[in-house]
């Protein structure tokens, strides 16, 4: 499906949930194709933790892959760069933590987290030659460790 079409069925979707928005833009990310909702009503959008914004994005792809079945590219829709940014900061978290994680040689556990956000800290250490992550726990408690990478002699 175009991206096109994905913007469009967003746009459609919004007004059904009584959200005024004043427009849907796309964009291509290291992640894929990130639409971004601008709205004044974001704090609804959004919700607490951006627990909203996370049903809206299951929303939206079950919508898209009923038009268009599971070939889509990966898309995650935004609001007003919210995810953008938690995903940012998300990133520099995780660098900061293994530069501690290279200085003292001992694993570190982050805090539990989404499959979505667990991807992003992979993504955002998987060039760094001096550490290694893994997903850990179960359930609610899946989370991310960093540990030093030991290299094969």
């Amino acid at each position: 499906m175009k991206n096109k079409s994905i913007q469009k069925i967003i746009e459609e979707f919004l007004p059904q949930l009584g959200i005024a928005y004043e427009k849907v833009e796309f964009l291509e990310g290291d992640l894929g194709v990130v639409f971004n909702i601008f709205s004044e009503e974001s704090k609804l959008l959004i919700g607490t933790g951006g627990a909203n914004l996370l049903a809206l994005n299951h929303i939206i792809k079950r919508m898209v892959e009923r038009e268009e079945g599971e070939a889509h590219p990966p898309f995650m829709v935004d609001v007003n760069g919210y995810q953008s940014q938690h995903n940012k900061e998300l990133g520099e978290r995780a660098r900061v933590l293994a530069e501690r994680v290279k200085t003292f040689s001992s694993e570190v556990e982050m805090e539990p987290m989404s499959p979505y956000e667990r991807m992003v800290v992979h993504s955002a250490l998987a060039g760094d030659s001096g550490v290694e992550t893994e997903s850990a726990g179960r359930g609610r408690d899946r989370h991310v460790v960093i540990r030093p990478k030991i290299e094969n002699i």
